[in-house]
């Protein structure tokens, strides 16, 4: 009957004690549980924030799109404008090279020929 009482105890100790663990270990719990939600909380409000500021970005973004392709735009036309220079340019140099330069280049091949008619006349 000793040994009985004594066994009794014993459980009842230990009984006590996984009691005492399974309490505290639902505290534990609890205390996860309350952390993890706050986690949660401030995760959200943080996917929020940065979705709103995402958001806010997008109009700049945008504007900065359409301020690149006004940069192309004119990156185009000065390429155009300046192809359309040079080939006129290049153009009036070559009219000027096929051009003469004065009336008197034109009649300057016939000069000897004059000169020597002239010559002949006086003798």
């Amino acid at each position: 009957m000793v040994y009985l009482i004594q066994t009794l105890k014993s459980v009842t100790a230990l009984v006590d004690k996984t009691n005492e663990a399974v309490n505290q270990m639902q505290q534990q719990v609890n205390q996860i549980s309350t952390d993890a939600s706050e986690l949660l909380k401030h995760t959200n409000e943080i996917t929020v924030d940065v979705r709103d500021k995402l958001h806010a970005l997008d109009n700049t973004f945008y504007s900065i799109k359409n301020i690149g392709d006004a940069v192309s735009e004119i990156t185009y036309s000065v390429k155009q404008a300046s192809a359309t220079v040079t080939d006129t340019v290049q153009h009036k140099v070559q009219e000027e090279l096929k051009a003469p330069k004065s009336p008197f280049n034109k009649i300057l091949p016939f000069i000897p020929v004059v000169i020597d008619i002239v010559r002949k006349i006086k003798k």
